[in-house]
C-alpha cells in the first residue's frame, strides 16, 4: 500500500503544480506561515457552510474558519446580504458614515471594557495602537507580554511568541527589545516582582484564554490576580480579544469571567470575514486620539485608509447581531466538547500517548506526551511544558496527520476551531477520518 505521503501527492498532483509555479511568486509560495506545508498545500476554490473544496472539487470539513475569523460558517446568509447590498453602494467612500457608528456600537453594547472604540484593520494593527496609547497615557516605556501568547508580528510583540520561545526574532533592534519583557505564563509572582523592580512599565498584554487560543492555557484566577495588581501599579490590562472576542461568549473572555481590563484589542469575528480589527477601551485612554485633546503633545495621530471601510462594517454589523443571542457560541463551544471526547476514545482505544485538552470552540492535542499511564484527556497541560504545547514534539507525525486527515476530507490544523454551523453528521465524518488516518499512520510505522 502506498504512503500517506505518496498517496498526497498523488491525489493533489494539481495543487503540487500550483504550488510550484506560486513559489515563484511568494516566499515559499504562501502569503501566511502558518499556510505552509511539506510538501505543498491544497488550494480551495470556494467554500460554504463547514465545508472548503479543492482545485478539483474534492470536499473538506473545515476546522481553520478562516484562522478563527468565522463564527458563523462560510457565507451565512446574513452576511451575504449585508455585503453584497453594501458593495452597490460603494466600498469606500474617503469620509464617516453610518454603518461606522453602528458598528462601533455593537462593540460597546457587548464588550464590557468598550467605553471607546477605534477601528483599525487587523489585530496586529490594534496591539500597536493600543501601545502607543498606553505609553501616551502614562508616560511610561515598557511593556509586558508573557511566553507563548501573540498578539501580532510588530516588532514589540512578536518575541517569544513560537517555539522555541527564546530564539531571538531576526530584525528587531536591541533598542526595541529592551522595552519587551517577555514573562513565563500563568506566574502571578513573576509579574509582581517585576513591577516592584520596574517603575516604567506602562502595559501588560495577556491573550485572556491562554497563549495561542488557548494551546498554553490560563487560569481564571490568575487573571484576577492580573487586574489587581495591575491596578496596584498603575500598568494599563489589556485583553487581546482578536480570537476570543465575540467568540468565547457574545462579549468575549472579559464578559464571561467577569473580569474588565482597561483595553481591548479586537478583530477576526469582529468584521464578520471580511478584515477589520478595533481598539477599545477607557474613555480617558482613548480620548488621546481626540483631535480636541488639551495637551497637543499627548494628541496619538492615527490615520488608516481602510479604517471601518464599509464592506467590513456591513460584514460586522450582521455577524454581531447574531452572534449577541450567544446561540452560535454554545454550539461551537459543545461541538468542540465533543470532537475532544471522541477524539480521545480513539487515542486511548489504541493506547497512544496523546492528550487532547482545550475549552470552548477549540482544542488541542499532544502527540507522545511521555506521560505513562493516563488517558488522552487527562493530559495536564499546566504540568508540560510550554514550547511543546505550541509546537510538536513530533513534527513528522503532526505533518503526515494532516495529510491523512486532508486525504479523508478534513482540514484538520494544529489547533482546530469549531463553527456554528458544524453538524453531527460533520463530527462523525471528522472522527471517522481520525480513526482511518490513525491506522494509515500506523501502517508507515509512524506510530
Amino acid at each position: 500500500m502506498a504512503t500517506i505521503r505518496e498517496q498526497y501527492e498523488r491525489t493533489f498532483a494539481q495543487d503540487a503544480k500550483l504550488a510550484s509555479e506560486a513559489r515563484d511568486v511568494f516566499p515559499d509560495g504562501v502569503t501566511h506561515d502558518n499556510r505552509h506545508a511539506d510538501p505543498f498545500p491544497v488550494f480551495v476554490s470556494h467554500a460554504d457552510g463547514t465545508k472548503k473544496y479543492g482545485l478539483d472539487g474534492r470536499e473538506f470539513i473545515d476546522y481553520w474558519c478562516g484562522h478563527g475569523a468565522l463564527l458563523l460558517s462560510h457565507n451565512p446568509p446574513e452576511v451575504v446580504e449585508a455585503v453584497s447590498a453594501q458593495i452597490s453602494k460603494g466600498t469606500h467612500y474617503g469620509a464617516s458614515h453610518k454603518l461606522e457608528v453602528e458598528w462601533g456600537r455593537w462593540v460597546q453594547k457587548l464588550i464590557p471594557s468598550a467605553e471607546r472604540v477605534r477601528f483599525v484593520n487587523s489585530g496586529t494593527e490594534a496591539t500597536l495602537m493600543a501601545i502607543r496609547l498606553a505609553r501616551t497615557f502614562t508616560g511610561k516605556n515598557n511593556i509586558i507580554k508573557f511566553a507563548g501568547h501573540f498578539h501580532g508580528w510588530h516588532d514589540s510583540v512578536i518575541p517569544a511568541a513560537r517555539p522555541p520561545l527564546d530564539t531571538p526574532v531576526p530584525g528587531i533592534p536591541q533598542a526595541v527589545m529592551d522595552n519587551t519583557i517577555v514573562l513565563p505564563p500563568n506566574d502571578i509572582d513573576a509579574v509582581r516582582n517585576h513591577l516592584a523592580s520596574d517603575p516604567d512599565v506602562a502595559i501588560l498584554l495577556i491573550e485572556p484564554t491562554g497563549g495561542g487560543w488557548g494551546a498554553i492555557p490560563c487560569p481564571p484566577q490568575f487573571l484576577a490576580d492580573l487586574r489587581q495588581v495591575t491596578e496596584d501599579h498603575g500598568v494599563i490590562l489589556l485583553f487581546d480579544e482578536v480570537i476570543t472576542g465575540f467568540r468565547v461568549s457574545p462579549g468575549g473572555a472579559q464578559a464571561h469571567y467577569g473580569i474588565t481590563p482597561d483595553m481591548t484589542t479586537m478583530a477576526k469575528i469582529l468584521a464578520g470575514g471580511l478584515p477589520g480589527g478595533a481598539c477599545a477601551g477607557r474613555a480617558d485612554i482613548m480620548d488621546l486620539l481626540s483631535i480636541r485633546e488639551t495637551d497637543p503633545e499627548k494628541k496619538m495621530p492615527h490615520p488608516g485608509t481602510f479604517n471601518a471601510n464599509p464592506l467590513s462594517a456591513s460584514a460586522g454589523i450582521a455577524t454581531l447581531k447574531i452572534a449577541s443571542t450567544g446561540e452560535p457560541q454554545a454550539h461551537a463551544n459543545e461541538t468542540a466538547a465533543t470532537l475532544r471526547h471522541g477524539l480521545a476514545k480513539i487515542i486511548d482505544d489504541r493506547g497512544l500517548g496523546w492528550g487532547v485538552y482545550g475549552e470552548f470552540s477549540s482544542f488541542r492535542m499532544v502527540i507522545d506526551h511521555g506521560i505513562s499511564e493516563i488517558k488522552a484527556l487527562e493530559f495536564d497541560p499546566f504540568a508540560h511544558d510550554i514550547n511543546k504545547l505550541k509546537s510538536p514534539s513530533r513534527p513528522d507525525v503532526a505533518k503526515t496527520l494532516r495529510m491523512g486527515m486532508l486525504l479523508n476530507g478534513v482540514d484538520f490544523p494544529g489547533t482546530p476551531i469549531t463553527m456554528a454551523g458544524h453538524s453531527d453528521e460533520d463530527v462523525q465524518k471528522t472522527l471517522a477520518a481520525f480513526e482511518t488516518t490513525l491506522g494509515w499512520l500506523e501502517g508507515d510505522g509512524l506510530i
